[in-house]
């Protein structure tokens, strides 16, 4: 049976992510940077850019 999780860590509070005994994690897709102005909205001065992004973030996380 499969459980689909969705994690979100911002700036400065890093998140780990484990499984009980054999499972595995599969990780869909990963975003490292800003897409919108609602979701890690601590510093009023980076909300002005909301259009910023790793493109390999996929790629990084999935290692």
């Amino acid at each position: 049976m499969a459980v689909v999780r969705r994690e979100l860590s911002c700036e400065s509070y890093p998140i780990e992510l484990r499984c009980p005994g054999t499972d595995v994690i599969m990780i869909e897709s990963a975003n490292y940077g800003r897409t919108d102005d609602k979701i890690c909205d601590s510093d009023p001065a980076q909300m002005e850019n909301i259009r910023c992004y790793l493109p390999d973030a996929y790629k990084i996380m999935s290692q």
